[in-house]
C-alpha cells in the first residue's frame, strides 16, 4: 500500500527531536533574531550589484513564485558571468534540484565559485557540503537500504506489515527532514514480544543541510493492535542524543531526564492525529564550553478526532469523516547563555493550531512531489485546497514573561503576550478572517528598542468577513502575481471595478474592533468599519474613531518639534483634531464618503479614489 500520509507522521517524529536540537544549534540572541540573518533561501545576504542586479532581483522573484526554471534562466548567465549571488543560487537549485536534475557535485563547484569572491552564504554551503566528521566522531551505522519490493498487504504477517510500516516511517522522515539522504540507520530488527511487536532501530543519524548533525542511538518501537484500524505505538527513546552545531562544527551532547512518546496510529488513513511526546529537564552541554542552556519542559501534542459527516443524497450508513481537534507544540522554563555573554530567560511559549472539518482523507491523497521532473508542488496546497479540505483554521500564540540581555545591543523584556489568527470558510465559499494581537509590559532598552517608541501594551482585533473565495482566487492572487512580476497591473482599472462589484455583492466588511496602543508617553485608541460598495469612488464606505492622547510627544518622536509645522497628510488630520478632556486627549471622527473623499472632523482632507484626478 502507498504510504504518502506517513509524512504527517514523520513530521510529528522530527518535531519532536528537532525542536530541542534546534535550541541547541542557535545562539539565543540568534533566535532571537531568527529571521534576520543571512544566508538562507536562494540568496542570503548582501551582496553588491556587480552584474545584471535586477536581473537577479527578477530571478528572485520567479523563484519565490515556484518558477524555477525561469529563474535558472535568469541566474545560469548571471553565474557565468561572475555574480557571486547568481553562482550561489546556481549551487541551491543543483542541491535541491529545482528546476534541473539536482546535482551536488555541480552544487559544490557552483557554491565554491561564489565562496572564492567571498560571499558568506556561499562560504557557509561550501563548508556544510565539505562537512567531515571528526574520527572520534564518527558513528558505525550502514547506509540506509531502498526498500525492498514487498508482498501485497493482504499477504504479509503481522510482523511484516509493523516492519514495513517502520521502514517506510524512516523513508517519510529522510524525504522530509534530511532530503539530501543524509537520514542514516542500521538494519531494523523485528521481535515478537507476549504484547507488543518490537522493532529496533539501531544507530539512527540525521545530518541537516547546513552541516548540523543529531546522532539519536538506538531508537526501539513497540507496536500494539488496539483494533481492526488503530495501532498504539510508543518508543522508546535514549536519555542523551550528541549534536554538532552547523558551520562552526562545535560538537555537545543534550541529556533528556523524562521521556515519553506514544502514538495512536490509523492504519486505514496510515497516519496519526493522536499523539504526544513529552521530553523534561533537557540540559545542552558542549563538548569545549561547558552547559549552554535548560528547558524544564518540551511537549509536541494532537488531539484531532474523527466526525462522521454524511453527504446529502447518499445511501444509508455511507458516510465521510472529517476531523476537529488541535495539535500544540509548548515550550517551559528555558534558560540560555551564548559565548558573547547574551543570555535568554523564558517561562512559556505555547502554540496551539486549531482544526475544524478537516478532511484528512482527501489531504493525505494529495499527489507527492514529481521526482521524475524535480518539482515540488504537488507537496504545496493552495488556497482553494485548503478551503475544500477544512471548514476552519486558526492558530494562537501565547508567551509569558521572555527576556533577552545582550551587553551591546540592549535589553528587552516582556511580561505576556498572545497572538492569533483565524481562517474559516464553513461553505467553501464565504471566508471570515480574525486577527488578534495583544501584549503586555514590553520594555526595550539600548539598540534592541529606543524604549521612547516601545508600546508597552497593545490590543488589536480585526475581523474581515464575507470575503467571496472566488474572487481571492481568480482575481486577488493573479493581481499579487502580477505586481510581483511585472511591478504594475496591466489593467489596474478594470481589476478595481471587478474586485469593487464582486466584493459590493457580497457584503465585504473589514472592522477594525479597535486598536489600542499605549507606550509611556501617549496613548492610542483607533476603530472603524469600511464596507465594499458598488458605487463608492474608493470602492468602499467607512466610519471610525481616533482618539490620541500625548500628540505633541508623538510628533516629537517622529522627528518634529512639539508644537511645530508637520507637512502633508499628517498635517491635515493632526491639525483637525478636537481637543477633549480638558485638551489632554485629540478626537479625530473620521468617515470614508462614496466620492471617495477621507474626511476628519467633517472636513475633506484626503481622496482615495484610485482613478479620481485629484486623489493623493
Amino acid at each position: 500500500m502507498k504510504t504518502t500520509a506517513t509524512a504527517t507522521i514523520a513530521t510529528i517524529i522530527a518535531a519532536a527531536v528537532a525542536t530541542t536540537a534546534l535550541t541547541a544549534t542557535l545562539s539565543p540572541w540568534q533566535l532571537a533574531h531568527a529571521k534576520g540573518g543571512t544566508g538562507g533561501g536562494t540568496a542570503g545576504g548582501a551582496a553588491s550589484d556587480t552584474v545584471g542586479g535586477g536581473d537577479y532581483q527578477y530571478g528572485q522573484q520567479l523563484y519565490s513564485l515556484g518558477d524555477y526554471i525561469g529563474a535558472l534562466g535568469i541566474w545560469q548567465p548571471l553565474a557565468e558571468q561572475g555574480d557571486a549571488r547568481a553562482q550561489y543560487s546556481m549551487a541551491i537549485l543543483y542541491l535541491k534540484g529545482r528546476g534541473i536534475v539536482a546535482d551536488k557535485a555541480k552544487a559544490r563547484v557552483w557554491a565554491g565559485k561564489a565562496a572564492d569572491q567571498g560571499y558568506r552564504p556561499g562560504q557557509k554551503l561550501l563548508q556544510s557540503m565539505q562537512r567531515k566528521i571528526p574520527a572520534k566522531e564518527k558513528f558505525t551505522q550502514q547506509p540506509r537500504k531502498s526498500a525492498k519490493v514487498r508482498k501485497p498487504l493482504s499477504a504479509m504477517t503481522e510482523m511484516e506489515r509493523v516492519e514495513a510500516a517502520v521502514e517506510d516511517l524512516l523513508q517519510q522522515i529522510a524525504g522530509k527532514i534530511a532530503n539530501d539522504d543524509s537520514l542514516e540507520y542500521g538494519r531494523l530488527r523485528a521481535v515478537q514480544l507476549p504484547d507488543a511487536i518490537e522493532i529496533t532501530i539501531p544507530d539512527l543519524v540525521i545530518t541537516a543541510a547546513d552541516g548540523g548533525v543529531f546522532a539519536l542511538g538506538t531508537v526501539a518501537a513497540h507496536v500494539r493492535r488496539l483494533d481492526d484500524r488503530f495501532d498504539n505505538i510508543t518508543l522508546a527513546l535514549p536519555g542523551t542524543l550528541r549534536f554538532r552545531q552547523p558551520f562552526e562544527g562545535a560538537w555537545g551532547k543534550i541529556t533528556i531526564a523524562r521521556r515519553l512518546a506514544t502514538i495512536r496510529w490509523d492504519r486505514e488513513l496510515e497516519t496519526s492525529t493522536d499523539f504526544e511526546f513529552r521530553f523534561g529537564d533537557l540540559v545542552f552541554l558542549l563538548d569545549e564550553g561547558g552547559e549552554m542552556g535548560r528547558i524544564d519542559e518540551v511537549l509536541v501534542q494532537a488531539d484531532v478526532r474523527a466526525e462522521a459527516r454524511a453527504e446529502v443524497g447518499a445511501e444509508a450508513g455511507d458516510t465521510d469523516e472529517l476531523w476537529t481537534g488541535t495539535m500544540r507544540f509548548a515550550l517551559d522554563g528555558a534558560q540560555f547563555t551564548s559565548l558573547n555573554g547574551a543570555t535568554m530567560t523564558l517561562d512559556r511559549v505555547d502554540l496551539v493550531l486549531d482544526l475544524r472539518g478537516l478532511d484528512i482523507a482527501a489531504f493525505t491523497n494529495q499527489p507527492v512531489a514529481d521526482t521524475d521532473t524535480n518539482t515540488d508542488m504537488g507537496t504545496r496546497l493552495t488556497l482553494k485546497d485548503i478551503l475544500g479540505l477544512a471548514g476552519g483554521i486558526g492558530l494562537r500564540t501565547t508567551v509569558r514573561n521572555l527576556v533577552l540581555n545582550h551587553p551591546s545591543q540592549g535589553n528587552f523584556s516582556l511580561a505576556s503576550a498572545g497572538y492569533g489568527i483565524d481562517l474559516s470558510a464553513p461553505d467553501g465559499r464565504m471566508l471570515k478572517l480574525s486577527l488578534t494581537l495583544r501584549h503586555h509590559d514590553l520594555v526595550g532598552t539600548g539598540s534592541a528598542a529606543p524604549e521612547a517608541l516601545v508600546p508597552r501594551d497593545l490590543d488589536i482585533a480585526l475581523v474581515l468577513g464575507n470575503i467571496p473565495s472566488e474572487t481571492v482566487l481568480s482575481v486577488g492572487v493573479a493581481a499579487v502575481i502580477e505586481v510581483a512580476l511585472l511591478g504594475q497591473l496591466s489593467a489596474p482599472e478594470e481589476t478595481f471595478r471587478r474586485l469593487r462589484n464582486e466584493l459590493s455583492v457580497a457584503g465585504t466588511v473589514l472592522q477594525l474592533k479597535h486598536a489600542n496602543i499605549k507606550a509611556q508617553d501617549y496613548d492610542i485608541a483607533l476603530a472603524f468599519t469600511l464596507s465594499a460598495h458598488k458605487t463608492a469612488k474608493a470602492g468602499f464606505l467607512g466610519m471610525g474613531s481616533l482618539r490620541i492622547q500625548g500628540l505633541e510627544k508623538l510628533q516629537a518622536l517622529a522627528g518634529h518639534q512639539a508644537g511645530g509645522p508637520v507637512d502633508g497628510l499628517v498635517a491635515a488630520i493632526l491639525n483637525n483634531g478636537k481637543p477633549v478632556d480638558g485638551g489632554k486627549d485629540r478626537l479625530f471622527d473620521l468617515n470614508v464618503r462614496a466620492d471617495g473623499q477621507l474626511t476628519v472632523n467633517n472636513d475633506p482632507v484626503l481622496s482615495l479614489a484610485p482613478f479620481d484626478n485629484q486623489a493623493n
